[in-house]
């Protein structure tokens, strides 16, 4: 895709060794685009989760809404959202995550791999909570065919507070346990929802058509195995078919709140 004439200089994904508090900040402030931590997670523990994922019972997101087809493995929040709302079948949903992954062996949860990645960068890290219930914190998902182009913010999708602090703003974490050889690349575009878009969206689905970022500057992002990946998902954003191969991450939301902690959520 060519490139606008016109580039910010901002707009950019720099690698780290860790998440640090300067790169979340970075994100939340506008300074950066992505936020790349190359071997977050061994090789050896993301061969040892997918192995283990083998014989776990996956589901699928919404497909009168979500296609083509993600299979994930634990709820996703959208996919329990009516009217603005939060339906208490996601809480149903959580628990039986919970419960399914304690039968596969694995010293950590999804839950502990996207708490530890924050945690010496924002000591003040936790599942966000709703109603003072704890929000499910990390989702698996397998995204081989791509995804609409979309954008993700809790503010607009959700009447009044989806959480009990007041978000400020929204990132998207994820840690990348099986890549395909080629294709699956992660694309951001420098663009955030406008009203006009709607013209754009798909009928019946949750995302926009690829136009609607026409001419703006992008960042195409191949993602690497073990790799964690932080990034503001206002902006525009997609995922390129895997051209051969599984594309699967763990991830979540983290929302910075009004009293200066970092939530997260799935």
């Amino acid at each position: 895709m060519q490139q606008p004439r016109n580039i910010d200089p901002l707009f950019v994904a720099v690698e780290s060794d860790v998440i640090r508090r300067a790169d979340v900040a970075g994100l939340i402030a506008g300074r950066l685009a992505a936020v790349r931590v190359p071997g977050l997670l061994p090789a050896a523990r993301c061969h040892a989760i997918t192995a283990a994922l083998a014989d776990a019972p996956m589901d699928r997101y919404d497909e009168s809404r979500v296609f083509p087809v993600v299979a994930k493995f634990g709820p996703a929040i959208n996919d329990h959202r009516d009217a603005g709302q939060l339906r208490e079948d996601y809480w149903d949903a959580a628990r039986a995550a919970e419960k399914s992954w304690s039968t596969l062996d694995l010293p950590d949860t999804p839950r502990d791999l996207c708490l530890a990645a924050f945690q010496a960068a924002w000591p003040d890290v936790a599942p966000g909570r709703r109603h003072r219930r704890e929000m499910h914190v990390g989702i698996v998902r397998e995204i081989n065919a791509g995804l609409q182009v979309h954008f993700d913010d809790a503010v607009r999708e959700y009447a009044g507070r989806l959480l009990d602090s007041e978000v400020v703003a929204q990132l998207a974490f994820n840690i990348y346990i099986r890549v395909p050889p080629a294709g699956g690349e992660t694309v951001l575009w420098r663009r955030r929802w406008q009203p006009d878009d709607e013209d754009l969206r798909i009928p019946g689905g949750y995302g926009f058509h690829e136009s609607v970022a026409a001419d703006v500057q992008s960042l195409t992002l191949r993602p690497t195995l073990g790799e964690g990946f932080l990034f503001d998902p206002r902006h525009y954003h997609t995922v390129r078919p895997a051209t051969d191969g599984r594309r699967i991450s763990i991830g979540c939301f983290v929302g910075l709140t009004d009293d200066g902690r970092l939530a997260l959520w799935s």
